[in-house]
């Protein structure tokens, strides 16, 4: 979720998307990569 939100957002802007499209394809990224990282930092508390 978070690669493919990130480099959609790179994609939406070389494509010349208009600006919300790439806000909302790089939110995606960005919140993807936020869980990711909350899941690895609750894991490594746990063990």
């Amino acid at each position: 979720m978070s690669v493919g939100g990130l480099a959609g957002g790179v994609r939406a802007t070389l494509d010349g998307k208009g600006i919300e499209t790439i806000l909302g394809i790089l939110g995606i990224g960005v919140l993807g990569l936020v869980l990711a990282t909350a899941w690895v930092v609750t894991y490594a508390r746990e063990r």
